[in-house]
């Protein structure tokens, strides 16, 4: 009798197993197919069932995929707060594929919110337990994903090319093995290659090498067009191919491009993907005079640029809030000391608060003096035709021992200058992805021509060089178009050619001295 209950209870344990690998696969087609929201219920109804049964190997898989669907949605927040749970139970059981992806989707969402100390501990962690998967196909394919995110990684963490060459390589190598016996594993494969062509040329479009990148986009273009890549993947690649024309100046190629990944984007829910999609849309037709459609991509992006913001904002902060020790909020919860604490507080925020006001006071005065100092140098700019904003005291004399350390003649330094000086006329520096070899490019030279020519004549280094240049071009714009005072600052980002607005607001407060609201707000008082 005893044996027959047994039975009966193996059989609906069993069973049971059958119907949540079955609800799997309901929730995987809404995650492939643009409806992951409606996949999440599924998974927390699984994840109750698996824990009823004690099927360990299906929580680990609910992690995974709720890791993969909010990493999709960029909500980055969710996914480094997933529950630890599913890295315990992956750990007890030895589950290291899936310890391996949710560790490398943690990697890639503190990449994204610019968390790269923390971005770097879990790719780590990540590549150290796809080591430890059986070799096969699943080896490879975690192995290889990895090493294309660490790429990703280090272009972030802007560390030399030859590191980000490097992992890419090792990324094609790993995802070359995967055996196409296992049809599953066909759309996974050519997703690696092909995404690893759209990080080669990225890399060599800012390097300057355009006709190469330009070979690369459409080596992965020609994979999607005939292999079965996922949906993510090809709107990834259109947003590229956009971006890539419009930087080209090809519009009506950028436009194209950008149209297509709009349109495909509407199955899915990429919302950075979307974002990025309708500021080359906005650039691009107003490149064609097509203002009507420019404004129009101008406002969409604005404001899913806005929604983004804010939502990554409470990412990091809920990211950075977790760091805090135990033993600190310990101490924080004790009521006694609480009431110390408060009645010190109440003290010191009466001295605190007669000092800050009178700091505060001075500091808008100082304030002003800047502002006041820019718009006189902006005016001798003007009157006298010379660069004279944020121009640091150039290096006109050289004694004996410089001459003798010349790297080129007089003649050579005045034509490099004139190219220089064309350069920025033409304001090529308000382009995203200039860098040291894509000026050099431009200007026919190399880059150590070029750092020696911006060091000796210019007083500074390339990246202030290019900085101070942005600058002065968005405070002039500011000074002489009301328009500009309007703009967010994001927009105003933008249009220098910064990465993001934190960047772009960080450079013009070390530069001007006062934060660009505060510039702007100036104006406005006046």
């Amino acid at each position: 009798m005893l044996l027959l209950f047994s039975s009966v209870v193996f059989a609906q344990k069993t069973a049971t197993i059958d119907g949540i690998n079955k609800q799997f696969d309901q929730a995987n087609v809404y995650v492939h197919t643009g409806n992951p929201e409606k996949a999440i219920p599924i998974l927390d109804k699984i994840n109750k069932d698996c824990k009823r049964i004690g099927y360990k190997l299906g929580i680990t898989r609910v992690g995974h995929t709720l890791a993969i669907i909010y990493f999709n949605s960029s909500d980055y927040n969710k996914v480094i707060t997933l529950d630890e749970e599913f890295l315990k139970i992956g750990n007890e059981i030895k589950d290291y594929e899936k310890l391996s992806h949710i560790h490398r989707l943690k990697g890639c969402a503190y990449s994204e919110l610019g968390l790269l100390n923390k971005s770097s501990e879990e790719l780590e962690q990540a590549l150290q337990y796809a080591k430890k998967i059986k070799p096969g196909n699943n080896r490879h394919h975690a192995i290889s994903v990895i090493y294309s995110n660490r790429s990703n990684h280090f272009m972030k963490s802007a560390v030399a090319q030859d590191s980000v060459f490097s992992n890419i390589n090792k990324s094609i190598a790993e995802a070359e093995k995967i055996s196409e016996t296992d049809n599953s594993y066909i759309s996974k494969k050519y997703s690696l290659i092909s995404y690893s062509y759209i990080i080669l040329a990225n890399e060599y479009s800012k390097s300057g090498n355009q006709q190469l990148a330009g070979e690369y986009y459409q080596k992965s273009l020609e994979i999607h067009n005939a292999k079965p890549v996922p949906l993510v993947e090809r709107v990834v690649l259109l947003s590229e191919l956009g971006y890539f024309y419009n930087d080209q100046k090809e519009y009506d190629k950028a436009v194209k491009y950008a149209e297509m990944g709009v349109a495909l984007e509407k199955k899915a829910s990429f919302p950075q993907l979307r974002r990025d999609l309708f500021e080359t849309l906005s650039k691009s037709y107003l490149e064609l005079h097509k203002t009507e459609d420019s404004k129009k991509y101008l406002g969409l992006f604005t404001a899913l640029n806005d929604s983004i913001s804010n939502i990554d904002k409470k990412a990091v902060d809920t990211a950075l809030s977790s760091t805090i020790s135990k033993q600190e909020k310990l101490y924080l919860d004790s009521t006694s000391k609480q009431t110390v604490m408060y009645t010190l507080s109440s003290l010191a925020l009466i001295v605190f608060g007669t000092s800050f006001f009178l700091y505060y006071k001075k500091q808008k005065q100082n304030q002003i003096k800047k502002i006041e100092t820019i718009l006189e140098q902006l005016e001798a700019k003007q009157r006298d035709s010379q660069e004279v904003l944020f121009t640091e005291h150039k290096i006109a004399e050289t004694d004996d021992k410089e001459e003798e350390n010349m790297l080129m003649s007089v003649e050579a330094e005045e034509k490099l200058l004139e190219k220089l000086h064309n350069f920025e006329n033409k304001k090529l520096y308000l382009e995203r992805k200039v860098s040291l070899s894509y000026v050099a490019a431009e200007i026919e030279s190399n880059t150590k021509y070029l750092s020696y020519i911006i060091k000796k004549h210019k007083g500074k280094d390339f990246n202030k060089y290019i900085n101070d240049l942005r600058i002065a071009y968005i405070v002039q714009k500011i000074n002489d178009d009301p328009v500009y005072r309007q703009y967010k600052i994001n927009f105003l980002a933008e249009e220098t050619g910064f990465s993001s607005h934190s960047k772009f607001a960080t450079v013009f407060k070390n530069t001007v001295g006062v934060s660009p609201s505060e510039f702007i707000k100036y104006f406005e008082k006046k």
